[in-house]
C-alpha cells in the first residue's frame, strides 16, 4: 500500500485544533505512542524501516520504504501484534538495537482526510495529513489554512535535521528526558 500524506511542521496546535472544531472535525483522541525504529539497509535517498508501536490500545508493526520527494513516495506495509515489548525484542535479536521514541498524538477526521497533531521531544508541533488520493491532502490541507507549508512525506529524520537535530543521536527520546 501507498501512503499518501504531507507533514507541516512549526504549527500553532491551539490554532489548528479550534480551527478544526469549527469546521466539523471529527475527534478521535489523543494518545501517547511509543515506537521502536529498527534501520534496514538501503540506497542513497531512500529510508527503510521497520517501527513497532503501540498507542496503548493497539500495538502494529510496519515496514516503510520512502524513496524520493512528493507525497505519495512511501510504500507502508502494517499489521497488528499482541504484544508491543515482545514483538520489539523480536526485532532488536534479529536486527540489532533499535531507537526508542515516544511522542503524542492528536487525531481528527476532516472530510476525506486523517489530520494528526503531533508533539515529539524537541520540536514545536508538527501535522500530517493523510489521505487516499493527493488531491484529497490538497484539498484539506487548504481548507484548514496551511496551504504552502505542506514538506511532503519527508521522515522524522528529516524533520529533526531541520531543527539542527540528529534524531539517530537519541538512543531514547522521551518526554521526561
Amino acid at each position: 500500500m501507498i501512503e499518501i500524506e504531507t507533514k507541516i511542521i512549526d504549527i500553532d496546535k491551539d490554532g489548528l485544533i479550534a480551527k478544526l472544531e469549527k469546521d466539523g472535525a471529527e475527534f478521535i483522541g489523543k494518545a501517547l505512542q511509543k515506537r521502536w525504529v529498527f534501520a534496514l539497509e538501503k540506497a542513497e535517498g531512500e529510508d527503510r524501516f521497520i517501527r513497532v508501536r503501540t498507542d496503548g490500545k493497539t500495538a502494529t508493526v510496519t515496514y516503510k520504504h520512502r524513496a524520493g520527494g512528493g507525497l505519495a513516495n512511501t510504500e507502508e506495509l502494517e499489521t497488528a501484534v499482541e504484544d508491543f515489548d515482545t514483538a520489539a525484542r523480536i526485532f532488536e535479536k534479529v536486527l540489532g538495537g533499535g531507537l526508542y521514541q515516544e511522542n503524542i498524538r492528536y487525531t481528527y477526521i476532516y472530510k476525506n482526510a486523517e489530520v494528526t497533531i503531533n508533539e515529539w521531544p524537541k520540536l514545536r508541533p508538527v501535522v500530517e495529513v493523510e489521505a487516499k488520493s493527493e488531491e484529497e491532502v490538497r484539498a484539506a490541507i487548504s481548507e484548514i489554512g496551511i496551504v504552502g507549508k505542506e514538506l511532503g512525506n519527508i521522515s522524522w529524520e528529516k524533520v529533526y535535521a531541520m531543527h539542527g537535530m540528529d534524531l539517530k543521536s537519541f538512543k531514547t527520546l522521551k518526554f521526561d528526558e
